[in-house]
């Protein structure tokens, strides 16, 4: 029975199926997969928006140039702002993200590290300090 089954179906099915059947499905890291999530995929990279800011326990109103902030982590590991900010960006970790860049006026190399509290494609929360007060700024993905 199982044999006149086989023997209906056209050979380039059979080919088809068989090759199907023994691909390989590359699985990401974890580590990998917030690297995508936070650069976002295809070549535009996706814009964080600002969305809230919670200095210690208070959430802090937005300004209106802070509503408008986003930064990107393009896939090549380059950081830029709506600031003007541009440099570099590293994951080293599941809940390290750190910037580097040039400030400016001054010329002088920066660096900002951050701890990442949650990472998913449409939202980004990350903790910083800031002169011993603990900053949590929310982001949004959007484009």
């Amino acid at each position: 029975m199982f044999k006149r089954i086989i023997a209906t179906i056209p050979p380039f099915f059979l080919f088809v199926l068989l090759f199907a059947s023994c691909t390989k499905e590359d699985s990401l890291t974890p580590l990998e997969q917030n690297k995508i999530y936070l650069t976002g995929v295809g070549t535009t990279p996706t814009k964080w928006y600002l969305t809230s800011y919670v200095s210690t326990a208070t959430v802090l109103p937005l300004n209106y140039a802070q509503k408008r902030y986003y930064k990107t982590f393009a896939a090549n590991n380059i950081y830029k702002d709506s600031d003007g900010f541009v440099g570099s960006w590293d994951m080293p970790g599941m809940e390290q993200l750190i910037e580097r860049y040039v400030n400016f006026p001054s010329s002088a190399a920066a660096s900002q590290s951050y701890q990442i509290v949650s990472i998913t494609a449409t939202n980004l929360i990350i903790l910083h300090d800031y002169n011993g007060t603990p900053i949590t700024a929310v982001y949004t993905a959007g484009n």
